[in-house]
């Protein structure tokens, strides 16, 4: 679809856009970094069930870039809170809410 849109050679025909568009097929622009994303938050949904909390250590030995992720999400909260730019987004914030991630650590 990309490419036909683009005037590139393609498989993608109009009629099987019309086909598609017919049965509620959206097309979405796909987000830089969305994939990775969505793995770390899977891997963070993994911790919970076997840790009871997310509250993963940002020097996580079993999964260190898991740690690394927990803590760029909260610096990247603050950066859209304070109304910087960020990788932040509504739709990240209430699913890190909605599995009960904690975005100031109380010591």
């Amino acid at each position: 679809y990309k490419l036909m849109k683009e005037g590139k050679k393609s498989s993608m025909t109009y009629e099987r856009i019309q086909s598609l568009e017919s049965v509620g097929f959206v097309w979405a622009k796909r987000r830089k970094g969305q994939p990775t994303w969505d793995l770390k938050f899977d891997e963070l949904i993994l911790y919970k069930r076997k840790h009871g909390d997310c509250l993963v250590p940002t020097k996580y030995t079993e999964n260190p870039a898991l740690g690394r992720w927990v803590s760029t999400q909260r610096a990247q909260y603050k950066l859209m809170q304070e109304g910087k730019e960020s990788t932040m987004t509504r739709d990240r914030v209430t699913a890190l809410e909605d599995v009960g991630f904690v975005w100031r650590l109380q010591f």
